[in-house]
């Protein structure tokens, strides 16, 4: 028997992308997944994925769909709420939602607007689910895992504002991990590789040249890790090892689920691969 079945878990932005796919993976070991999202009907389509994959093990989960805009206080109290009241307790969040508004090659590029949008959606409502969110983890002496990125590890010159609310985020789970683990509760982080998903195409889409797109072949052409592609699977599977009991020592860590490629320095920087790819920043 898994030792996910029948707990309780909260995955935030889990209508498209790894978050869906992270919904989906704890469904099929058993767990009642509360799916998080904007857009209600990707996310009533990914609780239907949820539970045909639950049924497909052998398991009758329960789902709740959570629709709205997780930078809402009302929204967050909400998700909570629900969860709670269906499941009858909270055992993990999966802090997964994130934004990215813009492609910024220059400051110039970078505005306030998306800065603070930026930083409301990905560290802001972070921080206040989760403190929404201890009292019931602390009676279950359950796990946070929030999906952060390898922007973290390397500079990435074309994503100012999306960058700096990765490296807040993961300088906010080692701090909450000495706040929070005389509760009993675990927080980690994934960082996760240029992975295909929806916002990767939107964004590369709102780019000029498809530049989301070519960065992203770059990076996997670049990574140590040959003929080993990351999507969304393999992030769901350290997600779930880093809220397993198998993980019951690791607490205020960042993993990186990249195939070896931080190690290499981010080829975003690598002007020399970049040319005709990337337009330069402009000059001012």
């Amino acid at each position: 028997m898994s030792e996910f079945k029948d707990k309780s878990v909260i995955v935030t932005g889990s209508s498209s992308g790894i978050g869906e796919v992270i919904a989906i993976s704890y469904a099929s070991k058993g767990a009642n997944v509360t799916l998080c999202g904007r857009d209600s009907q990707r996310l009533h389509d990914a609780a239907e994925k949820c539970k045909k994959a639950g049924a497909a093990a052998g398991n009758s989960i329960k789902t709740v769909e959570a629709a709205g805009d997780i930078t809402d206080s009302r929204v967050q109290e909400e998700i909570i709420q629900k969860t709670v009241e269906a499941f009858g307790k909270l055992d993990i969040l999966v802090v997964n939602h994130g934004l990215v508004l813009s492609y910024e090659p220059s400051l110039d590029e970078c505005t306030e607007e998306n800065f603070d949008a930026t930083i409301n959606t990905n560290l802001k409502a972070a921080l206040f689910l989760i403190k929404k969110a201890v009292s019931h983890l602390e009676k279950t002496r359950g796990s946070i895992v929030c999906v952060s990125s390898i922007g973290t590890k390397v500079t990435c010159c074309y994503l100012i504002s999306q960058s700096l609310s990765k490296v807040a985020m993961d300088h906010m789970v080692r701090i909450l991990s000495l706040q929070l683990g005389p509760k009993g509760i675990r927080i980690n982080t994934v960082n996760p590789t240029w992975v295909q998903s929806r916002i990767s195409r939107e964004t590369g889409s709102a780019a000029a040249g498809g530049v989301f797109e070519a960065v992203g072949k770059l990076m996997l052409s670049e990574t140590p890790l040959k003929d080993q592609v990351s999507g969304p699977e393999e992030q769901a599977d350290v997600v779930l090892f880093l809220s397993s009991h198998a993980a019951r020592m690791i607490n205020g860590e960042t993993i990186v689920v990249d195939g070896g490629l931080v190690n290499k320095g981010h080829p975003c920087n690598f002007q020399s691969l970049l040319r005709g790819i990337v337009p330069p920043p402009k000059q001012t």
